[in-house]
Order: C-alpha cells, then sequence, then structure tokens
C-alpha cells in the first residue's frame, strides 16, 4: 500500500469518527450551555424583586389613601316604626344610643335594639365614658346611670342639675346650683350619693363653667371664671379624691392654673386619660399632665388666633376648627388636628364649616344638613357625601383598609350602616 493511499484512508476513517465525537461532545455541553442560560437572570433577580416590591408599596400607599366615590347601604334601621320621638344621637361603646326626652336607645353595631330606657325629661343631658353613660335633667334632679348592658342605678339629686361627667368606671359628677352657690357632688354607678362636694361662691371662686372627670374617676379638673375689678379671669383647678388626695386637705385642691388665662374664658376641660388632659380657651390650648397625681403639670401651651369654632376629641386626639386669619389664604376656616401631648398632627385650610364635627376612629367628620366630609389624620379629604335626609350625627364604624371603611349615619328617624369605596 502506497503512502498516498494510506494518508487517503486516514482520511476517511477521521470523517467518520471525529463527528460522531464532536456530536458527543455538543450534547454533553448543552446542560451546561442551558445551565448557563438560567442562571444569567440570577444577577438580575434582586434588583427585579426591590422594583417590584416598591412597586407594590407605592401601589398599596396611594390606593390606600384614595378618595372613595361610592357608597353601598349594609343596613338599616327605622326609628319612626318604634314610636321614637325625635332626640340627639351620641357614640356610645361599639354603638349607637338615641336619646329624646321620653326615652333612650342603644343600637348596637349590627344594628341591633340591645336595650330601650324610658323616662320623662324636658331637656336631658349625657356624658358618655366607654361603656358608661349617665342622662340626667337639666335644672332638674333625676339621673340615670346605664352601661351597655341596660340601667345600672338611678339617682337624685337635692338641687337642679347643670352639667354631668361620668367616669369610664359609671361615677358620676354632678354640677348643681343654689342662687349664689354651686356644688359639684358625686354619685355611684348605683345612683347612690357619696358626700362628696366642691362648693364654689359666685362673689369669690367663680362660676364653674366646665370640668371633667379622668377615666377612673378619682380625678376632676374644673375652669372657673370670675370677675377680678371687672377683669374677666379664669383658672382650672385639679382635684383629686383618691387615697393620695387626702394630703391636699379637705377641698382636695392638688394643683391650679391660671398663666395664659387672664382676661380669657376657659370653656371646655377635658381629660384625655388618668394622666393627660387640656383645657380650650378664647385664644389658645392649655395641655396638662397629672403623672405626679399630687402635683399636676402644664406641659404646652399653643395659641390658637382665630376663634374657636367647633372641637371634638377622643382618648388619643383634639381636632379644631377656627377661623381661618392668614390674609394671604383665600379659605376662610382651618381645621387642626393635636395628639394628647400637644403635638400639632396638622393644619389645614378649607371652606366647609359645617354645624356638627367628630372625631371619631381614625377620621374627623364635618357635616352640616345633607352635606358631610370625612377627613383622615393628615388633612386629607376621603370622602364628600350627600344625603337625602338631613343629618343629626354621624360615628366611623371602622378603620380605612384597603377595602373601603365603614360609617353610620343617622337621620331624625333612622339610622343605616354604610360603606366607602
Amino acid at each position: 500500500m502506497s503512502d498516498q493511499e494510506r494518508e487517503s484512508r486516514k482520511r476517511k476513517l477521521k470523517e467518520r469518527v471525529i463527528p460522531g465525537e464532536l456530536e458527543k461532545k455538543e450534547r454533553e455541553e448543552q446542560p451546561e450551555k442551558a445551565g448557563e442560560r438560567i442562571a444569567l437572570p440570577r444577577h438580575f433577580l434582586l434588583p427585579l424583586l426591590f422594583l417590584l416590591l416598591l412597586t407594590l408599596g407605592l401601589l398599596f400607599f396611594f390606593y390606600n389613601r384614595r378618595r372613595y366615590s361610592r357608597l353601598t347601604s349594609k343596613w338599616s334601621v327605622d326609628f319612626s316604626e318604634k314610636g321614637e320621638s325625635s332626640g340627639e344621637y351620641y357614640s356610645f361603646s361599639e354603638g349607637i344610643v338615641k336619646v329624646s326626652k321620653d326615652g333612650a336607645s342603644y343600637l348596637s353595631s349590627s344594628g341591633k335594639v340591645l336595650w330601650n330606657q324610658a323616662y320623662e325629661m324636658a331637656a336631658p343631658l349625657v356624658s358618655i365614658n366607654g361603656d358608661y353613660m349617665v342622662i340626667g335633667e337639666e335644672n332638674g334632679s333625676k339621673l340615670f346611670i346605664l352601661s351597655t348592658e341596660g340601667l345600672k342605678g338611678q339617682g337624685e339629686s337635692s338641687l337642679p342639675i347643670l352639667k354631668l361627667s361620668i367616669s369610664e368606671k359609671g361615677v358620676v359628677y354632678a354640677l348643681l346650683a343654689d342662687g349664689e352657690s354651686s356644688y359639684i357632688t358625686v354619685f355611684s354607678k348605683e345612683g347612690k350619693n357619696l358626700d362628696i362636694s366642691i362648693k364654689s361662691v359666685l362673689g369669690g371662686d367663680g362660676f364653674p363653667v366646665d370640668f371633667s372627670t379622668s377615666k377612673d374617676g378619682e380625678e376632676l379638673l374644673v375652669a372657673f371664671s370670675y370677675l377680678d375689678k371687672t377683669v374677666l379671669k379664669s383658672r382650672v383647678v385639679f382635684y383629686n379624691f383618691s387615697a393620695l388626695g387626702k394630703n391636699a386637705g379637705a377641698n382636695r385642691v392638688v394643683g391650679g392654673f391660671t398663666d395664659h388665662f387672664s382676661g380669657k374664658m376657659v370653656g371646655r376641660v377635658h381629660f384625655f386619660n388618668n394622666d393627660e388632659s387640656f383645657a380650650a380657651y378664647n385664644g389658645g390650648l392649655s395641655f396638662f399632665s397629672t403623672r405626679v397625681k399630687t402635683s399636676p403639670e402644664e406641659k404646652k401651651n399653643i395659641e390658637i388666633p382665630g376663634t374657636i369654632r367647633m372641637m371634638s376629641y377622643n382618648s388619643q386626639y383634639l381636632a379644631l376648627l377656627t377661623d381661618n386669619t392668614k390674609e394671604k389664604e383665600e379659605e376662610n376656616y382651618r381645621l387642626l388636628l393635636f395628639r394628647k401631648n400637644g403635638e400639632k398632627l396638622f393644619d389645614k385650610a378649607l371652606n366647609f364649616l359645617g354645624t356638627k364635627m367628630e372625631l371619631s376612629g381614625d377620621k374627623i367628620l364635618l357635616y352640616q344638613e345633607k352635606n358631610y366630609k370625612v377627613y383622615d389624620f393628615s388633612g386629607r379629604l376621603r370622602y364628600n357625601g350627600e344625603t337625602k335626609e338631613g343629618l343629626l350625627y354621624l360615628r366611623s364604624m371602622t378603620d380605612f383598609k384597603m377595602n373601603g371603611t365603614e360609617l353610620m349615619l343617622c337621620f331624625p328617624n333612622k339610622v343605616e350602616r354604610v360603606v366607602l369605596q
């Protein structure tokens, strides 16, 4: 065999063998190449995941703060069929209580009437704290103490009743009038007079314009107004009726404040809880602390330049609607929200005054006749509503959520629970 023939045979042999090996090698490398194709996006997985979560978070943020545009009714209760006379509505525990001259009815959050209490009063006075409420007759002597379960006790005062304040435990403080003197007396939740009395003389101590008891009923905050050489002055006084207050003497006074109140009228005082309270006067707000029970302290004073038109509060917040004194703004009013320690959460200019305002749940509700507006705690308008009948009262039933929120609308003879979405 010549060298030429041998080279020819070798070439043919390689042509048969090498293609097979190349195919085998390609098959072996295919998984690796496939693996490389799968692994390539992993370098971008975390950034893509981050962007996806950020997008979803932003969508959730803005969607959860959107303005609602749709209202649907969940249920309604018609009071006209139950023979109820016209009256006033109040938030009570998880539901609504309707108070009229001839009785009161408590409606649960599900629309069920849990109790009815009959009485006859020309002008009912109401104070509510947690699961207790008291209904007394203005310039009368009768009072009824009720819980979410119904009547707990009845009491009778020896003098005409002017104001009432009840604690979360059912202890009732009543302001009574007698000519030139006034008295604040105390009743148990069963209606028994506890023989505790704070006397003030109009010509000396002044007149108790407003008062509020702490949640536990052991402390009392009273706003007095008096004339000092023809100058109107005010003071706020703290009383303590616990064992600690005995060391303060027979009158149980543990502290008092007159700063900021010269020439002013303190028109409203309120205990947020057992330790924090506020006083509102024409010109500002004062926030107090009684963490040291025998030594009250003014923690913050805030000037309010415009006239306070309305206010509403709960155990955590205080809302004000005032005149707008800023000349550069076209709006006539300002809506302000404060924490119980005096921290301002927002100050918003607006044109809607309304006739009533409620701080309810996580909402501020402004309403007048057949119009109402729902604001959140950032001052955003979340719903602008209209009704066919005139509104008497509004309360929030659920917080703002992704799927909407719920309100209870109260009309002269009907209560309706609605969903805003």
